[in-house]
């Protein structure tokens, strides 16, 4: 493919493909994480209303 490109920088052509597909992973990789944190966020704030219930607890069957 890459000995199609006539007249071309076929070598910068494929650096920019490689660069681009990079670029691509790491925004994947960044949005993934993003969710995780809010995922943790909310956890620990569910924790934190537990904890903060009466002495009690909070009643499941009611």
């Amino acid at each position: 493919m890459v000995g199609s490109v006539s007249g071309g920088d076929a070598p910068g052509l494929l650096t920019a493909m490689m660069n681009k597909k990079t670029t691509d992973e790491q925004i994947a990789v960044q949005v993934v994480k993003i969710g995780l944190d809010a995922i943790k966020s909310d956890g620990e704030a569910a924790i934190e209303l537990i904890n903060s219930a009466a002495p009690g607890g909070i009643d499941v069957h009611a």
